[in-house]
């Protein structure tokens, strides 16, 4: 049998998708960012109905109209496993029957987690397949650990999702026990454009950009920002986890050329993306970008490869001592730690590198304006980068080095970056605390 009589012989419907495949009693992945939203209503549909129980998802930031706010179900019937949290998962953390539950895991862990949690079913989105019989997973570095570990996959077959080149993004048609043709609209990310603050944070960095580096960038006003500035540069390289629009104008214009990187010159390298059509037309089959699983992109020790790495993340709150809090307000799960740390700990080893959480010195409240450097972190927050490797910090007013500073220097030179309405705060504090004498 020729790969094309396979492919229509395995095309089902989203209801055989549940007579034949997903029947209860089972873990299935989801995937994250493009997600097959058609197949995972479905699947909570029946979940509310009682007609499918004892499930247990794995996936991440799920995009499209999905929501776990109204599933009263016990966490035996139904439990979504997730390590990346959006708008989506958001409201299964605020349902009173926790049917949503966070993942701690760093992104280069991501795919042995899947690997090694016994899924039954990944159920993704694919492309179509090429000449050759190979459906193509997109620009995900997050499914490969999933699609290796489950028993069985289900590819819900989209034209809209971009095909890429990559360390392991083809799918032969005989590897794949269903196919679903469904297509659907891709994430759609529309970034605001930088407020005065955000714009003036960026040009801190943009200052320490050398021509010739290698720049790891992830997404928001203030990442935006930096791409403009660095239209100025000359050279640069590209190895990041997340590929966002910011990088499709430096890339058109010849800024990013990849020609000076020591590690897999030549092309961007990524582990994500999402974001716009543009995109999402620029990277499709693009010889020019080569997307990799987490295992390799996040990894610290493949990130330390890269000679004059500059990383740039951001926090929610940064204690005064060098603690930086990412992803949770308190011990309310926000997002993730993603790579961000992996990316702190990969740039610390990178020759020449800079790594650099950037942030406004304050976030605008219902309460009001709350500085974002604060003496403690809140209880329950979590701690996404240890102070231990943290680098440069960045606000609006200036960026200090924490670099083998001892913990009074650290509190000087934060508070010094701080929103001036803070800072006899926040010395007072750091007195209390005995961090300053």
């Amino acid at each position: 049998m020729d790969w094309q009589d396979e492919y229509e012989r395995k095309k089902i419907t989203v209801n055989q998708v549940f007579e034949q495949h997903l029947t209860g009693n089972q873990k299935i992945y989801t995937g994250g960012l493009h997600v097959p939203t058609t197949i995972i209503n479905a699947l909570i549909d029946r979940v509310a109905k009682g007609g499918l129980t004892r499930i247990d998802l794995y996936g991440n930031w799920m995009n499209g109209n999905i929501t776990f706010a109204g599933l009263d179900v016990t966490p035996e019937q139904f439990r979504y496993h997730t390590y990346f949290a959006g708008p989506n998962e958001r409201t299964g953390f605020a349902n009173g029957s926790k049917c949503v539950a966070h993942i701690p895991v760093h992104f280069s862990d991501t795919n042995r987690m899947l690997e090694e949690v016994g899924l039954d079913y990944a159920v993704v989105q694919m492309t179509p397949p090429d000449a050759q019989g190979n459906c193509n997973i997109g620009p995900l570095g997050f499914e490969q650990g999933a699609l290796r570990g489950a028993k069985h996959i289900i590819a819900q077959i989209n034209p809209r999702l971009p095909r890429v080149f990559g360390d392991s993004h083809n799918y032969h048609v005989s590897a794949i026990d269903a196919f679903v043709l469904q297509e659907e609209l891709l994430e759609d990310v529309q970034v605001p454009a930088p407020t005065p603050e955000e714009a003036k944070v960026a040009e801190f960095i943009v200052d320490r950009v050398n021509d010739g580096d290698t720049i790891q960038l992830g997404i928001g006003g203030i990442i935006n920002a930096i791409a403009a500035g660095l239209e100025s540069k000359q050279h640069l390289g590209c190895f990041t986890e997340m590929f966002s629009d910011a990088f499709v104008e430096l890339q058109q214009k010849g800024v990013i050329d990849n020609s000076r990187k020591n590690f897999m010159p030549g092309v961007s390298v990524a582990g994500y993306s999402t974001g716009t059509q543009r995109l999402y037309d620029f990277i499709h089959e693009n010889p020019s970008m080569y997307y990799s699983s987490y295992e390799m992109v996040c990894n610290p020790a493949f990130i330390a490869k890269n000679d004059n790495l500059v990383s740039v993340n951001t926090a929610v709150s940064i204690d005064l001592t060098g603690q930086v809090c990412a992803e949770s307000i308190g011990a309310r799960q926000y997002s993730a730690s993603g790579g961000q740390f992996d990316f702190v700990r990969g740039v610390k080893n990178s020759k020449g590198g800079r790594g650099f959480i950037a942030v406004t010195s304050v976030a605008h409240t219902k309460n009001g304006p709350v500085s974002k450097i604060v003496p403690t972190l809140a209880p329950g927050s979590a701690i996404t980068s240890l102070r231990n490797d943290i680098h440069f910090i960045a606000t609006e007013y200036g960026v200090v080095d924490l670099r083998w500073a001892d913990i009074p220097t650290r509190a000087q030179r934060l508070i010094s970056i701080a929103h001036p309405d803070f800072r006899d705060e926040l010395t007072y504090e750091a007195k209390k605390l005995g961090f300053l004498y």
